[in-house]
């Protein structure tokens, strides 16, 4: 949904940690705004309501990727404020400035290790969830592309990982995962 376009949104939050719990190892998820396309509803929420908000039958892809990789895929991200780049994210938080110049908008960027927030290291190699899309370079995420150092793109239908997730009783809401500079 557009409120998921420039902000953290709960939504975001919920897809990206399905995404995370559903890869072992994987350190960070990253799911683009755009790929959200409807509002889950309060209460049950059923098949076809999980479809409505993922309806692009996008695989998990899973991407071994540099610091300074990942962050110029956050800074990509947030290239194009209310765009469908626009990052969500789970297993780091980051802090932006809409208001600077594109390739400019980033600010630290932490990575949660050990129940600790560490700074993105720019050499540290990074295990990485995001979706098939993403993974080939959609919305100008060629660094997923181009700069994976090991990838894996038949990974589950990601409406079926966030529905498993959903049964599994998950719920999101907004954390400061991402806030302004």
């Amino acid at each position: 949904p557009l409120d998921c376009r420039g902000r953290e949104c709960a939504l975001g939050n919920l897809v990206a940690d399905a995404m995370l719990a559903a890869a072992p190892g994987a350190e960070v998820a990253l799911q683009n705004a755009g790929g959200l396309r409807a509002p889950l509803r309060a209460g049950e929420v059923t098949y076809g309501d999980v479809l409505a908000v993922l309806p692009f039958g996008n695989a998990l892809a899973t991407l071994s990727l540099r610091g300074a990789d990942l962050r110029a895929a956050l800074e990509n991200g947030l290239s194009q404020p209310m765009a469908g780049r626009f990052p969500q994210v789970a297993g780091l938080r980051f802090a932006w400035d809409a208001s600077a110049p594109a390739g400019q908008r980033l600010g630290p960027v932490e990575v949660r290790r050990d129940g600790r927030w560490e700074a993105l290291e720019p050499e540290r190699v990074y295990r990485v969830v995001t979706n098939d899309f993403l993974r080939r370079g959609g919305d100008g995420y060629a660094m997923l592309r181009d700069a994976a150092l090991a990838a894996y793109d038949s990974g589950p239908l990601l409406e079926e990982v966030v529905a498993g997730f959903l049964a599994a009783g998950a719920r999101a809401e907004v954390e400061g995962r991402i806030r302004p500079r």
